[in-house]
């Protein structure tokens, strides 16, 4: 009996065993690599490597396996192993990737959850590459091809973005997924710091469903930096105008896959910069200096979580306090009198919870994120003073300078929850649904009135808004990538009217659709086009006024418009053993409907009129020359016409150029690089930049009007140089840059005509360590 029980039970040990894996991971020069993702290809073993590079699987069934190794910037390496014993050690060393700065989109396409693999326009940077020569985001989105950015030189000022003739409203921006317009509102994409984002990606027309809300003709995505282990990071960045630049992180984690961050950040500047204006009580033009612009924000934040775990692929929680102030100088334009005392102040309190989990041996993977921020906005706005541009009162007039009388608080209440599924049918199609529901809560309190006067700030406003999407991608043979997607928009707006406090309720929903095909044509040769019928929901404010000179109007219908764009792309063409080239051509139609604008009545609201279709093209060229000489350029030309007006009185503006939008526009680069230059692991970058705009006009203009009949219509050309260099020293984990804008100290303007600043520096220190 007993060698039956034995014969019956021996193979269920065998069946039973398991075993442990285990090993190191490093780089060719034999240096650990941290957060290598290690995974046992079609079964549910995953896990990253440690700060020394060391990995575990434990509890593996004995069997033959295919084991991955993947860590972005270096070559992923695939082997067969046998697993016949309870131990058994694998190492691996990974090679990393030809890093050259003609191909920063290749870099962070590989960091990107395939979006940026679609048939639709998308533009990548890594922030790695030109945060030494950059201090803000929008200095770094406005070198795209395609991308305007309208912002003066003044730190923490509001920033209008143009992409590809769509401006305004018309292109939103998201951090991480999610709309700035409920994490942040009123902040501006120019005050986020650089140190704490990854990457960005600019997107040209079509939207996928796992990132578009409800912008028309483009966006920018924000991709912060989210470390699961050990590291610190500091920098500082002084210069001109009393500048101050400063962040500082760190994160720590164990062998658990527990990790915590922890940041900080001060952006702070006098704006103090010099410019023409009128002085009044010499009733002359003279240069002077901006006295009444300064800007300063605080931002700390935390977060913590778990990575790697059975019942988790990531959860993250984050926290985030900012707070700040503005000084207001002038209004959209310059005047003949300067703004002397209005401004604000802000603060936000933020947080998130991040889960992210795999199933079905990962061909189904969910994301989740849903996020509270409450923000409250202070503006002061009360002086009857009246300023020269000298800084000298010179008068004294009705209460407020900016607008009206005002000093109030503003409060918003802000939740956002975007879900994610992406199912893959098989490896070269699948299905990705993602649904964003976003809700604020507008309240707040008018410090001006009477006792006993009814304030329209304290009664409840409420903006809802569901964007649900569903996506379908398939490769089409060895050649075609097909997308297209479907898009259900959902709104309410509950709130009052602000002058006879009557409730109001705004309720519609509509749906669109867009779809997206490429071609390649060679390994290094493609084609692509796509098309979207895009919509733009009206902001709460324009439906139900602002409380004080604009009024309501619930009746007010989405933008919409039709989006084509066409492009060819030759990527990574080696000319000759040292020369690679990449180049981009792409062509792009608008036609945009019931455009949303501010009547100019006494009585303003906003209203739907107008008809405007953008025809342009835009390219870029990148030469690398033996990894150390590197040339980009790209220009953009576009006409941007009223092609129909809903008013009859304007029926004259037909065919004429719709006003502020740059329509001739581009930058050139030349880059030096050299590794080693005075020891083996030092790196030295040294560059040039040029940036071109033609005139355009900052007005309405009739058809026959020009830069040459009608100067003071258009803003005069411009031409701008900036020299930089930066020098990371060998094995201290610091880089040092210096950089000089607008070397020449030529005349620039924002595209309201506003003066930027002449020739001004930054020095910037960053200092890194990414394993201890």
């Amino acid at each position: 009996m007993k060698y039956c029980l034995l014969f019956w039970v021996c193979p269920l040990l065998v069946i039973a065993q398991r075993a442990t894996l285990k090993g190191v991971v490093q780089s060719s020069h034999a240096e650990p690599l941290p957060f290598v993702t290690v995974t046992l290809k079609n079964t549910k073993f995953v896990t990253t490597s440690d700060q020394q590079g060391n990995y575990q699987m434990r509890d593996i069934p004995y069997g033959e396996y295919e084991v991955e190794f993947s860590f972005v910037g270096f070559q992923s390496q695939t082997k067969m192993i046998s697993i016949k014993q309870p131990n058994l050690t694998e190492n691996a060393k990974l090679v990393e990737t030809i890093h050259e700065l003609s191909e920063v989109m290749v870099a962070a396409e590989k960091q990107s959850s395939l979006q940026q693999q679609k048939a639709i326009s998308i533009k990548s940077i890594d922030i790695k590459e030109v945060i030494t020569q950059n201090n803000l985001l929008t200095d770094v989105a406005d070198r795209v091809s395609g991308v305007r950015i309208r912002r003066s030189s003044s730190l923490g000022e509001k920033s209008d973005i143009s992409i590809n003739g769509m401006r305004g409203n018309a292109i939103r921006v998201y951090i991480d997924g999610l709309p700035m317009e409920f994490l942040y509102p009123n902040f501006d994409i120019s005050t986020l710091p650089l140190s704490n984002i990854k990457r960005v990606d600019v997107f040209k027309g079509v939207l996928p469903v796992d990132v578009g809300t409800d912008a028309m003709g483009g966006a920018i995505n924000i991709i912060t930096e989210q470390k699961a282990h050990s590291h610190l990071r500091a920098s500082y960045s002084v210069g001109s105008f009393n500048t101050h630049l400063a962040d500082v992180e760190v994160g720590l984690a164990n062998k658990n896959n527990f990790f915590f961050n922890a940041n900080a950040s001060y952006n702070y500047s006098d704006n103090s910069y010099t410019m023409k204006a009128l002085v009044f009580e010499k009733n002359r033009v003279e240069t002077v200096r901006r006295f009444h612009d300064a800007y300063g924000m605080w931002f700390g934040g935390l977060s913590f979580g778990v990575h790697s775990k059975k019942w988790a692929d990531e959860v993250r929680f984050t926290a985030n306090y900012s707070t700040g102030f503005k000084e207001l100088q002038n209004g959209a334009r310059i005047t003949t009198t300067a703004i002397g005392e209005a401004n604000y102040t802000a603060e936000n309190y933020s947080a998130s919870l991040k889960y992210n989990k795999s199933f079905l041996k990962e061909r189904l993977q969910l994301s989740n994120i849903t996020s509270y921020s409450f923000q409250t906005l202070d503006y002061v706005d009360t002086t009857a003073n009246e300023y020269s541009w000298s800084g000298k009162i010179v008068g004294r007039s009705i209460p407020g300078e900016y607008v009206s009388k005002s000093y109030n608080t503003t409060n918003y209440d802000n939740w956002i929850n975007r879900t994610t599924l992406t199912f893959a049918l098989t490896p070269k199609h699948k299905i990705l649904f993602s649904n964003l529901y976003a809700s604020q809560r507008l309240t707040g309190k008018n410090y001006l009135l009477e006792e006993n006067e009814r304030d329209y700030l304290e009664i409840p406003q409420y903006m809802t808004k569901n964007i649900a999407g569903l996506q379908y991608e398939a490769m089409v043979g060895q050649n075609i990538t097909f997308s297209g997607a479907l898009k259900r928009f959902d709104y309410v707006v509950n709130g009052a009217e602000n002058n006879t406090f009557l409730l109001v309720k705004k309720q519609d929903s509509f749906s669109s659709w867009n779809v997206g095909i490429k071609y390649n044509l060679s390994d290094n040769l493609f084609v692509r086009t796509s098309y979207e019928r895009g919509f733009l929901i009206p902001l709460f404010q324009q439906f139900v006024g602002n409380g004080a000179d604009i009024v309501r109007n619930t009746e007010l219908r989405p933008e919409s418009s039709d989006n084509l764009n066409f492009g060819i792309s030759y990527a990574n063409a080696r000319l000759s053993n040292d020369l690679i080239l990449t180049t981009n051509i792409n062509g792009f139609w608008r036609e945009q409907y019931d455009i949303i604008f501010l009547g100019s009545s006494i009585t303003k609201r906003y209203d739907n009129a107008d008809q405007v279709n953008t025809l342009g093209v835009e390219g870029d060229l990148i030469l690398n020359y033996k990894k150390a000489w590197t040339w980009k350029s790209n220009l953009t030309a576009l006409r941007k016409r009223f092609s129909s007006l809903k008013d009859p009185r304007n029926a004259f503006l037909e065919g004429t150029t719709f006003p502020n939008n740059p329509t001739f526009f581009g930058n050139t680069e030349l880059e030096w690089q050299k590794s080693s230059l005075f020891r083996n692991t030092d790196r030295f970058r040294a560059y040039v930049f040029y940036q071109y705009v033609a005139p355009f006009n900052h007005i309405l203009i009739g058809q026959d009007d020009t830069y040459q009949n009608s100067p003071d219509s258009f803003v005069p050309t411009q031409h701008r140089v900036d020299v930089g260099a930066s020098y990371k020293f060998a094995k201290q984990s610091l880089t040092a840059a210096f950089n000089v804008n607008n070397v020449f100290n030529a005349q620039l303007f924002d595209n309201f005509l506003v003066p930027r600043a002449g020739i001004n520096y930054n020095l910037k220190l960053i200092f890194e360590i990414n394993k201890f």
